[in-house]
């Protein structure tokens, strides 16, 4: 049921599904707050905002029509891992998403809003879209074992709408600055006569490279002030990027407030890889989308996530 009349509908809507209505040499702006279609609001990240995670993030953005908060938080847990000669990757570590609404978003959103916002992000930072590289980081032990990454998102305002672009930003900004702690294997070296613990490649950064502590190693211990001097994941600048083209009368427009969202018949969520290579592409809603307007919408959607990707790689170097 939608939380506004079918005039409020309407006169949103009606101007969103026009190109705009020129003034002279002056094109009057379409929406409410006067921005143009293709435009965000000013979105607020925030970083380390959670204590008791390895990473965590805030996303917000309001105005007039209302409020939208997402909080994103990374936790770590090692992990046996199981080695098949068919997947040598297998044991490379992995990320899983848990999605959680407080009872007070939930009004604004469609039903099976959280079910399409964790498949999406379940898809976004799998093994096939996540960088290999990237992964490699997670092993603690070679074959044996792996750090596995949940990241934990909660809606906790959805007023303000666009809330799966919120989401997105805030999963990919609290696994950007997730840092591991350091970890040393335990076992016996190959480097002395009695077998050294540890060897010389012992550390975070020798498992990672497979030095020999890693290969001999039978189990692991965390370094003193392992959780507090922790070292930043590496490649965190490839981490996939996506956002949310909003149609009306199959023209988009981006960062839909919740009255736009209610005017929208159909939405097309596209997502990248940092090397601009499509990895996600997903239709939510009633309405068509023209087959002769998808291609230009992914190529439209293309553009607009290489720029999200630029603005948020730089808001993240320094955390």
């Amino acid at each position: 049921m939608s939380l506004f009349s079918p005039s409020e509908v309407s006169y949103t809507s009606v101007p969103l599904a026009s190109t705009g209505v020129p003034t002279g040499s002056v094109t009057v702006p379409l929406r409410a707050d006067a921005r143009e279609p293709l435009s965000y609001r000013d979105v607020v990240l925030e970083t380390s905002v959670s204590l008791g995670t390895l990473g965590s993030a805030k996303v917000t953005v309001g105005g007039p029509g209302g409020y939208t908060e997402v909080w994103a938080g990374v936790k770590g847990e090692v992990e046996n891992v199981e080695q098949s000669a068919e997947d040598a990757s297998a044991g490379a570590g992995k990320v899983v998403v848990s999605v959680e609404c407080a009872p007070t978003a939930l009004s604004t959103l469609r039903s099976d809003f959280p079910q399409h916002l964790s498949s999406l992000l379940t898809t976004l930072f799998s093994s096939s879209s996540l960088p290999p590289s990237f992964l490699s980081q997670l092993v603690v032990l070679p074959r044996s074992k792996s750090w596995t990454l949940t990241i934990s998102v909660l809606v906790l305002s959805s007023s303000g709408g666009n809330v799966l672009d919120l989401a997105l930003m805030a999963a990919r900004a609290a696994l950007a600055s997730t840092r591991l702690p350091a970890t040393r294997p335990i076992g016996l070296g190959d480097d002395g006569p009695g077998g050294d613990i540890g060897g010389k490649d012992a550390g975070f950064s020798g498992l990672v490279k497979g030095g020999k502590a890693g290969v001999n190693a039978v189990d692991f211990e965390l370094l003193d002030g392992g959780w507090d001097e922790g070292e930043r994941l590496e490649r965190w600048e490839d981490l996939p990027v996506g956002l949310t083209l909003n149609l009306i009368n199959q023209l988009p427009h981006l960062d839909a407030t919740a009255l736009e969202e209610s005017a929208t018949a159909s939405q097309l969520i596209v997502c990248f890889t940092c090397k601009g290579e499509l990895c996600v592409v997903k239709q939510v809603g009633e309405g068509e989308i023209e087959l002769g307007r998808l291609m230009p919408l992914i190529r439209e959607a293309g553009k607009y996530s290489a720029e999200l990707l630029q603005v948020m790689n730089s808001k993240l170097q320094d955390v």
